[in-house]
């Protein structure tokens, strides 16, 4: 996983600086430029020739944050988080910061002040209770126009929610470890709530239900590892479905 520390480099009142609520798309770009600044070849791999894309990543704005008038109110640094399953793709972007030393995010110059990369600790067993760094979007197999929620703390459920989640994680399986899911795949809500986010799509704006929080993902070792690494749900690539994970379960 890679991490980096964003500081605002511009003067704000009250040193209270915004970025649009719909903020995904500003780090999108910076991902793509990254590619095409430190590796043309890769660049061409990901976003000419891949149709599933192995990373995610997600962003965070500490505690203190506000939301009015579609944009999003934070005074301290931003924090960055980038996660593939190619580790290639992390050192591309931990190069790229290097060099660039400071980002435009929608015009606005921010200072990389720090930045590290990491390797995520390797899941051993079959049951692990993951955490989102990022909303987790599960898009219906039947009408990619909806997307399922699990239960949670303020949401029922979607009834086909578990077998849309299964489809997802067999699907990224397929492309990106070349094989079928072998075994079972659980999921269990441990403390969930359901969000509907603003996200900018080629459709245009778009309200998209999904879900943070806690849960219990029971697979195969692989699986797990793979969701840990590039993400879970639809969108990943797009600032959705980062996690994190708290600890694995011994069976």
């Amino acid at each position: 996983m890679l991490k980096v520390v964003l500081e605002p480099n511009f003067i704000q009142p009250g040193n209270v600086f915004s970025l649009p609520l719909d903020y995904r798309t500003g780090f999108m770009s910076i991902i793509k430029s990254a590619f095409q600044s430190e590796s043309p070849i890769d660049y061409d791999l990901v976003f000419n020739r891949r149709t599933v894309k192995p990373y995610t990543f997600a962003v965070a704005f500490g505690d203190d944050v506000k939301v009015q008038d579609e944009k999003i109110y934070f005074n301290r640094p931003l924090e960055f988080k980038f996660s593939s399953f190619d580790l290639n793709d992390e050192i591309l972007l931990y190069n790229y910061f290097v060099r660039s030393k400071t980002i435009k995010i929608f015009g606005r110059d921010f200072d990389v002040s720090n930045l590290w990369i990491f390797e995520n600790k390797k899941i051993k067993g079959n049951s692990a209770i993951f955490k989102t760094l990022s909303p987790v979007l599960i898009r219906s197999h039947k009408n990619e126009k909806f997307y399922l929620c699990p239960k949670c703390e303020n949401f029922d459920g979607d009834e086909a929610f578990y077998e849309a989640l299964k489809f997802n994680v067999s699907e990224l399986v397929r492309n990106l470890l070349g094989r079928e899911v072998s075994g079972e795949i659980n999921f269990k809500p441990v403390k969930t709530r359901r969000v509907v986010v603003k996200h900018l799509t080629d459709r245009g704006n778009l309200k998209l239900p999904g879900f943070t929080g806690l849960f219990l993902f029971e697979a195969e070792s692989e699986v797990l590892n793979l969701i840990l690494r590039a993400g879970l749900g639809a969108r990943r690539s797009q600032g959705f479905g980062m996690l994190e994970l708290v600890y694995e379960v011994s069976r």
